[in-house]
């Protein structure tokens, strides 16, 4: 491997795709930046950077882009203003930059600011327009076309009562569309396991993959069950309507049925 190469890779998480790293990087604290130093830092990165790596520090064809760099992402979080950076721009080929600390501190949050601009809902991590739907039409999807109400009740004491004032409203619409985190009551996937010599396996699925079936059985003992060949494995999953429901799911029905579970106090 060439010595670039062994720089791009230090630099670069090139197997992750980039929402993937935005989606961790939304997460992060908040990645305060000074509108000053950040455009004396582009000044710098137009100057010294963008030829390679884009003026926008989102690659080329022939260098990585730096808002996948797994060394700025860390210098964004931990808010290093460059500590880290600059030694390796001054070492690693093919660099060798010479920076002193008010520079590569003003280099450092141009690239944040960078990350910033490109994240979903900005660098605090608050998105907006949620409930910018209309909350009848999301009542009438609950009951209707979403088949929510057939497995959730909204009235006195049901599971979704006031599950408004339970979230906040971000929280709230990733339940909906990661089912695993459940919504409202916490239920478990069950499993069964049928061999064929007629023997049945059954209880709490843990995990699952081609060759072997790991269960918690009614003592609550962990077992493993290998797929043999006739073996008939059918699970239960509580959140297969939530699954299923994903692939016909609107931007439109989304926002209905957040702003109508949001108002839900």
């Amino acid at each position: 491997m060439s010595a670039w190469m062994k720089t791009t890779a230090q630099w670069t998480l090139a197997a992750l795709p980039l929402c993937v790293l935005l989606a961790a990087a939304a997460q992060f604290p908040k990645s305060v930046t000074e509108p000053a130093a950040v455009d004396r830092g582009s000044k710098i990165w137009a100057k010294d950077c963008a030829s390679c790596h884009g003026s926008t520090a989102r690659g080329t064809a022939t260098a990585p882009d730096m808002l996948r760099s797994l060394m700025v992402l860390h210098d964004r979080r931990e808010n290093l203003r460059g500590k880290e950076l600059a030694p390796y721009l001054k070492n690693t080929g093919p660099h060798h930059f010479d920076l002193n600390t008010e520079q590569t501190s003003d280099l450092s949050q141009f690239l944040s600011s960078q990350i910033n601009h490109i994240l979903r809902s900005g660098y605090d991590d608050h998105p907006k327009g949620l409930t910018s739907g209309d909350a009848k039409a999301g009542a009438a999807y609950f009951n209707g076309d979403g088949g929510c109400v057939k497995c959730h009740s909204v009235t006195g004491t049901g599971d979704l009562a006031h599950i408004g004032s339970k979230y906040t409203t971000a929280t709230l619409q990733q339940k909906i569309v990661f089912p695993s985190g459940g919504l409202g009551k916490k239920a478990v996937s069950r499993v069964k396991v049928r061999m064929p010599n007629g023997e049945v396996f059954k209880g709490e699925l843990v995990k699952m993959d081609d060759f072997v079936v790991t269960f918690k059985d009614a003592d609550g003992r962990d077992r493993s069950v290998n797929r043999v060949r006739g073996s008939r494995v059918t699970v239960d999953d509580p959140y297969a309507q939530h699954v299923a429901l994903l692939d016909r799911l609107t931007d439109t029905d989304m926002h209905n049925l957040t702003t109508y579970l949001d108002g839900l106090k």
